[in-house]
C-alpha cells in the first residue's frame, strides 16, 4: 500500500493529466471566443507548471527511497 504522501502526489498527477487532455478540446470549442480561449490556455499553462512540480517531487521521493511500489 502506498503512503498517503506518495498516493496524494500520484492522485493529483492523474487529475491534472486528465484536465490537460481536456483543455485542448475546450480551446478548440471556444474558437468563436478569444477571451475563453485565453482563459483555457492560461489554465492549461498553469496546470502544466503544476504537473511539472509534482512530477519532480515524485521523482525526488523515488530517488530518495521514500516511494516504494511493493
Amino acid at each position: 500500500m502506498l503512503k498517503n504522501l506518495n498516493y496524494n502526489l500520484i492522485e493529483t498527477i492523474t487529475i491534472i493529466s486528465k484536465s490537460l487532455y481536456r483543455y485542448d478540446t475546450y480551446i478548440k470549442d471556444a474558437s468563436e471566443c478569444k477571451s475563453c480561449q485565453e482563459i483555457w490556455s492560461k489554465f492549461k499553462e498553469q496546470r502544466e507548471e503544476e504537473l511539472s512540480m509534482l512530477l519532480k517531487e515524485l521523482k525526488a521521493h523515488i530517488d530518495a527511497g521514500k516511494a516504494t511500489f511493493e
